[in-house]
């Protein structure tokens, strides 16, 4: 079910005018789809092979790609996951260990980066109070 969820997902992406991810810059979308069709089905029906991993370190890397203007940083650690979990004696293993920290370090951030700005907002509203009081309004 997931791979079904992933695959509709990057169907979608590739449909949206962003198929130059993996070719860089071709106008063949259709041709990118099937490509993506034949890598999903690939891992489904021979999971074990050597296309398999590369097709689901690929799909990984399509969620971080610097041309995905769609990053899901989320959906990428899931797949960069799996291929470990999968394939963790694969020669792009160590990179998939890289990516995965890097993606969580990422994800942390941002989080952070949010409660700060929340807190941020909060401050700015105690400061107008005190304003306010300050100035006898």
């Amino acid at each position: 079910m997931k791979r079904s969820i992933s695959l509709v997902i990057l169907l979608a992406f590739f449909t949206s005018g962003c198929a130059g991810l993996l070719t860089g810059g071709s106008d063949d979308q259709s041709a990118e789809a099937r490509t993506l069709l034949k890598d999903q089905k690939i891992v489904e029906e021979h999971p074990n092979s050597d296309g398999a991993a590369k097709a689901l370190y690929g799909i990984a890397t399509i969620y971080v790609s610097g041309d995905n203007p769609h990053k899901d940083y989320a959906q990428a650690l899931v797949h960069f996951e799996e291929f470990l979990s999968q394939y963790p004696q694969h020669e792009r293993a160590a990179d998939a260990k890289n990516w995965r920290q890097a993606i969580k370090v990422i994800i942390e951030t941002k989080k952070e980066n949010e409660h700060l700005l929340k807190n941020i907002e909060k401050l700015k509203q105690l400061d107008m109070r005190q304003e306010k009081k300050r100035l006898g309004r």
